[in-house]
């Protein structure tokens, strides 16, 4: 007999994967009820999973109750890329960036080839959780404009993987590197949020 999942790890995530990828316009309300009826839940494991992505960001409380999709505007979106930055830079500063430490770190996992588990691996390899769960929650907050970075930016692959290369060899141009990689989205923040309504848009509207 199949174990039924559980109702408030069915809705968080669901509810965490939508809101991740920017399904909900921003500003607008989350509705419990009908979450609830597309997952076929009651309407408190969504209730709950919605107080607990209001942690992470992903889900804000309503002035009026309820909850509402976070707003992008250029501001929090530059900040947010700076905070993420600042915090690959002091982790690297703190490990001395070790090419042996970080490979420990990162053990076999096939995804450590990627630059974003290549910076997390960084912050993790400081051991201060605190830290970690400040830019887990960052980094939660700007996946949804992840397909919008690849849309702006053409060379995208290469960027990252030039990245990648110098973090596995530890190269001292590396904080250069990420300092130039953030920047430049700090400086499209405007484009990078048009980019993802643009992209919203035409998934709501099929015709």
């Amino acid at each position: 007999m199949t174990r039924r999942r559980d109702p408030f790890m069915q809705a968080l995530e669901s509810l965490r994967s939508r809101a991740e990828q920017g399904v909900y316009v921003p500003g607008t309300p989350v509705v419990i009820m009908d979450e609830a009826r597309r997952l076929n839940l009651s309407t408190t494991p969504v209730r709950e999973a919605l107080v607990w992505l209001c942690g992470y960001g992903l889900v804000e409380r309503s002035p009026m109750g309820g909850f509402l999709a976070p707003r992008l505007d250029p501001a929090i979106v530059r900040d947010r890329f700076a905070f993420r930055l600042q915090c690959v830079l002091n982790s690297l500063s703190r490990s001395g960036h070790s090419p042996a430490r970080e490979q420990g770190l990162g053990g076999s996992d096939p995804s450590g080839a990627d630059l974003a588990a290549q910076m997390l691996r960084a912050v993790r390899g400081t051991g201060n959780a605190a830290l970690t769960d400040a830019y887990g929650r960052v980094c939660r907050q700007l996946i949804q404009l992840v397909p919008a970075e690849a849309r702006l930016f053409p060379d995208l692959a290469e960027e990252e993987a030039n990245v990648v290369r110098m973090f596995e060899t530890a190269d001292d141009g590396l904080p250069d590197a990420l300092g130039h990689y953030h920047r430049r989205r700090i400086e499209a923040a405007p484009l990078l949020i048009l980019e993802a309504e643009a992209a919203r848009s035409t998934t709501d509207d099929p015709g």
